[in-house]
């Protein structure tokens, strides 16, 4: 398979994640205001992690499972945050993306989805794209909607402690030509 490419919208690069990602990775995710919004960032957010999330990209890629990408200020080349396509499988992948605290209320998760909602059904042929958020916050909804996904019911999930119970919303896009 092809090496990942890099994509580029009016303000942001989304390019391959690099090994020297790691420390601003484990800065901007392990900021507790990012992982508490989120399914599956750890927290905390211990030495080592951001590494091995890194690192598991490059396989991800070559066999065609996930897409993931670091969001960078196209200008500055800033890391803020991540986007990607997961579980690709059967023209089907989940959407996920975070963006470090310091970027919220900026646009910058929403220019990154339009742009890797762009990528999965050009390039990954996607027939269908899903992602969910925590109930609690309806700004990742908002962006999800904007982008075109609808909300389609809401579930209890098992939060990250593995206990504790929390609402999530699920939303799908159906791509047809």
């Amino acid at each position: 398979m092809e090496d990942q490419p890099t994509l580029a919208t009016e303000r942001l690069l989304l390019r391959p994640f690099q090994p020297t990602d790691a420390e601003r990775v484990q800065l901007l995710a392990g900021n507790p205001n990012v992982a508490r919004m989120t399914t599956n960032i750890p927290h905390p957010y211990t030495d080592g992690e951001a590494a091995n999330w890194i690192t598991a990209h490059t396989d991800d890629w070559q066999r065609g499972s996930a897409a993931i990408f670091a969001v960078c200020l196209r200008r500055e080349g800033e890391l803020v945050g991540a986007v990607g396509l997961m579980n690709i499988h059967h023209h089907d992948a989940e959407l996920g993306y975070w963006i470090g605290e310091p970027y919220w209320g900026q646009g910058f998760a929403s220019e990154a989805v339009d742009a890797i909602i762009g990528f999965g059904i050009t390039s990954c042929e996607l027939t269908r794209l899903h992602a969910h958020h925590l109930s609690r916050n309806p700004a990742s909804g908002k962006v999800l909607t904007n982008a075109g996904l609808t909300r389609m019911e809401k579930h209890r999930i098992t939060a990250r402690d593995g206990i504790t119970q929390e609402d999530a919303d699920f939303y799908e896009m159906l791509i047809t030509d």
